[in-house]
């Protein structure tokens, strides 16, 4: 899938900045492990997180095809589109692991080549990424439990943390499958943050490696002084303008891996979010007691942010490429320069005329228009659900 070559790096070596990221992936099985003696327990584990994922997956979609209730299909619905989602990204990540190990191969060499300290914080957003999100799963799976030691529900009200088709009696099997149930959210949570941190950071790293080149352009137009005869000072500056040209191109290369191993993740995202947002909005406005209110407030917040996330890393993308630009058209002093000069300078402006967008196959961009758009349409279908809700309420 990559369109250049890079030096193969050792990505068992905790140094290097994707490291944590990795552990993050691992430990849900999205990554393979680095040691073969340990493949067969990690395949074994990765196909227990399919079947569990799947067997919730389906019977969420069960529960929301068979209830009346549109409350009742909002809290089945909203989980569906979770674990449904984290399951095809889990599986995805294995199945196109190659490719997606020779996109870090590309993003790891772009980190030589970064402004000083740009990658200070990564594993710090990183961390506080995935805790958050392992914090809303516990809490998510933990608050029938809640309700019960509080007196909301008694013990044989108590319900699973999802809203799946149960078709069971007696406590034994209620515990087996609350566990499994909770389990699943956990899987689904952190496969989510996994997946984000994974693509924050290679977003973060190509921004980092194009304000790069804009702070070397910027030398390059405070340092030539190219009126003057000097030709070992012209051949120079034109050296280092091909420097920026050579890093520039593996910075699109890395632009448009990412694109494209990301589109149908992109999609998935986007898939869950109207789907799960709309109806968690209307469950959130009929929840009843503090810790349903709390829960659904929560699950919310946390998928308009991560929409958001999306949006602001993507924008961040078009803003520095379309600033790398305006950089190249000012910044280089190209009008005194030698004939092989300008064609350099040719070759790199006319590469840069529009800036790469991440998307889902152009159905949905991550930029902040998007969001915006996005953000209306939940609160119109919200306000659709209201009024069928309100309806069914009306005797």
């Amino acid at each position: 899938m990559g369109y250049r070559e890079y030096p193969k790096r050792d990505l068992s070596d905790p140094s290097h900045l994707f490291n944590f990221h990795l552990s993050a992936l691992r430990v849900v099985t999205m990554w393979k492990l680095n040691d073969m003696k340990y493949h067969t327990p990690f395949m074994i584990l990765f196909f227990w997180n399919v079947t569990v994922l799947s067997i919730c997956t389906v019977g969420l979609f069960i529960k929301g095809c068979t209830t009346d209730d549109l409350v009742d299909r909002s809290e089945a619905m909203d989980i569906f589109t979770l674990t449904g989602s984290a399951m095809y990204k889990m599986v995805y990540f294995i199945y196109y692991h190659d490719d997606l190990v020779d996109m870090i191969t590309c993003g790891l060499a772009l980190t030589e080549k970064l402004p000083k300290g740009w990658t200070k914080h990564c594993t710090l957003f990183a961390k506080f990424h995935c805790c958050g999100g392992i914090f809303c799963m516990t809490f998510w799976g933990l608050v029938p439990m809640f309700k019960t030691l509080l007196g909301e529900t008694t013990l044989e009200e108590m319900k699973l943390p999802i809203n799946t088709y149960y078709p069971f009696e007696g406590r034994f099997a209620f515990s087996v499958t609350y566990s499994i149930a909770q389990y699943a959210l956990m899987v689904s949570g952190q496969i989510y943050m996994a997946a984000d941190i994974y693509l924050f950071t290679s977003i973060y790293v190509a921004v980092g490696a194009l304000q790069y080149i804009s702070d070397e352009l910027e030398k390059m137009n405070e340092n030539s002084n190219l009126k003057i005869a000097d030709v070992g000072k012209v051949d120079q500056t034109h050296e280092h303008l091909k420097e920026c040209m050579e890093l520039h191109v593996n910075v699109l290369d890395y632009i448009r891996k990412t694109d494209k191993l990301f589109r149908s993740m992109i999609l998935a995202d986007v898939v869950h979010a109207i789907i799960s947002l709309s109806f968690a909005m209307l469950q959130a406005s009929e929840a009843k007691g503090l810790f349903e209110g709390l829960k659904m407030a929560v699950f919310v917040v946390v998928c308009f942010l991560h929409q958001f996330l999306n949006s602001h890393f993507g924008q961040t993308l078009i803003d520095k490429q379309d600033h790398l630009i305006e950089k190249i058209r000012i910044a280089v002093p190209w009008r005194e320069a030698s004939r092989s000069f300008k064609k350099s300078y040719h070759i790199m402006i006319t590469s840069n005329t529009n800036a790469i967008k991440l998307s889902a196959w152009s159905a949905y961009y991550l930029q902040y228009a998007t969001f915006l758009e996005f953000s209306k349409s939940m609160i119109s279908y919200y306000m659709v659900l209201r009024e069928l809700q309100d309806q069914e309420e009306v005797p």
